[in-house]
């Protein structure tokens, strides 16, 4: 499995969190963590650079569309950079890819 890696930069009131390698049930805890500390920033703006991921689970998923949910109500902006290949699958299967806000880099 390609090893994860997750760097989080903020900018102004945006937090961009670029995911490389496998997102899976163990890396959760990782992005979970970015977005925790993150959370005293008065951000309004999240981005998920998912461009560099060879593998996204479905755990990865609803993690992504847990924050998606936070964003509604929290009233601060959510988008997707979209995978290539495989990892993009997952969006194509479950359609979450028409309800998010995903954009190509």
């Amino acid at each position: 499995a390609a090893c994860f890696k997750l760097v989080a930069e903020t900018e102004g009131k945006t937090l961009s969190l670029t995911l490389s390698g496998d997102f899976d049930r163990a890396a959760i805890g990782q992005v979970e963590r970015a977005l925790e500390e993150a959370r005293a920033l008065p951000l309004e703006h999240v981005i998920f650079d998912l461009s560099a991921l060879t593998f996204l689970d479905l755990a990865g998923l609803r993690t992504i569309l847990r924050v998606d949910r936070r964003a509604q109500v929290e009233g601060f902006g959510l988008t997707v950079v979209r995978p290539r290949g495989l990892a993009n699958r997952v969006f194509t299967l479950t359609r979450v890819g028409e309800t998010l806000s995903m954009i190509d880099r």
